[in-house]
Parts: C-alpha cells; structure tokens; sequence
C-alpha cells in the first residue's frame, strides 16, 4: 500500500506552503460548511480546517496513515470523522467542500480512472459547493528524473530516488529504508487534459493558482 511503511515519517515531506494556499482558497469561497479531504495523509490540513470551525471528514486509501491522522487529531484536539475510502470509489453524502491536495490525483495513472474520480466527486456537489485538487507540473515531473536524495528522519536514513518510465508524464519514486523498499507511480497530464476530463464529469474551472511544482484547480459544478 502506497506510504504504509512511510506513513509515521510522512509529515517531514508536508509542503506547508501549499497548505497555506488551499487554506486561503477555501476561506475566500466558504467561510464555513462540511469539508470532505481525499487522501488526507497524516490530516494535517483537515486539522488546520477543523481548528478554523469547518465541520470535516478525513478519508485515505493507508489504513496506517489513517491511524497517524487519527492520532495527530487527538494531539491537537480536534474532532474529525476518519474512514478508509479510495477515489475511485463513491462517496455517500454531500458536502460543501471537497478537497483533494498534495498531487493525490497523480496517484491514478490513466484518463479513465481520473475521469471516475471527478465523476465521484461532481455525484456529491450541490451548486454552491467547491471542489479544489492539485496535480504535479508536466515540465516538474519531468525534471524528476534521475533525482536522488538521502534523507535523514529522526534515527533513519531514506534513500529517494525517482525515474521515468516508459508512460508520457509519469515516475516511480523508490524510497529505501530500514531493508524495506516502497514504490509509486506518479503520473501527470497536461493542464487541458484536466480541464476536458472535468467537463465530462460535469465540472468547471473557476480559479487556477500557479505555484512552483504544482497547480490547484478550484472547480464548480456546470
């Protein structure tokens, strides 16, 4: 499972500045109201939104990266409600936000199953509800290739290595620790890949904010 055996240092590799960014989204477009955040990782920005007053619930593929989540809401003492859910999947309730950050959609590697994931989402948005997601830059996860870093996480060392494959806009990560070898895929499109998929499922842009590896869509309902 992706990030398992990673899941108790993935908080080392948050992007703060990125959070930042969504947090001010979603206080210019709802100042209040349910959240729903795929992939939620360790929840650190489900946190950030349940201390703001938002009414939030948590969801990821990782069970042990849900029991991180779980445990870094109670440090903070905030109540969120957590359950294991993949993309792919439906979603049984409306919600007035759904966020899907930190390139959670470069997890999928094919159109059709990006489509799937938007169409999940776009079943559970009412008209004035927002949906926000980021995907990795073409020319970023390009530059990736033949990338290594050594990491040093508290008493371990992780060895960070990414290459290309033989897809169009898409890498494996390698992380080495602890005798334990963990792979992913992360896969990309173009930014008008995105925008035709979304307008299949019923979906439109409203707002694009650049940042340097990334961008974030922030979506309405058609």
């Amino acid at each position: 499972m992706i990030y398992d055996q990673l899941a108790m240092y993935y908080d080392d590799f948050l992007d703060e500045e990125l959070y930042l960014s969504y947090l001010h989204l979603i206080a210019h477009y709802k100042k209040s109201g349910t959240v729903i955040d795929l992939g939620t990782g360790t929840a650190q920005l489900a946190i950030k939104l349940a201390k703001l007053g938002y009414f939030v619930t948590a969801t990821d593929i990782s069970e042990k990266m849900l029991e991180n989540a779980y445990n870094n809401a109670v440090v903070e003492g905030v109540s969120i409600q957590f359950f294991i859910h993949d993309i792919l999947e439906p979603l049984n309730k409306d919600y007035d936000i759904v966020l899907m950050s930190s390139d959670v959609i470069n997890y999928l590697s094919e159109e059709s199953q990006v489509l799937k994931a938007f169409k999940n989402i776009s079943q559970v948005l009412e008209n004035s509800s927002v949906f926000m997601f980021d995907f990795l830059k073409v020319d970023y996860l390009a530059q990736l290739d033949q990338y290594h870093e050594s990491i040093e996480l508290e008493d371990q060392m992780v060895e960070w290595n990414v290459k290309k494959t033989e897809i169009s806009h898409q890498v494996m990560h390698t992380l080495e620790f602890e005798n334990i070898v963990e792979q992913h895929l992360q896969t990309t499109f173009p930014p008008k890949v995105f925008r035709a998929l979304l307008q299949e499922a019923g979906l439109r842009v409203v707002k694009k904010k650049m940042l340097e590896e990334r961008i974030i869509f922030v979506c309405k309902k058609e």
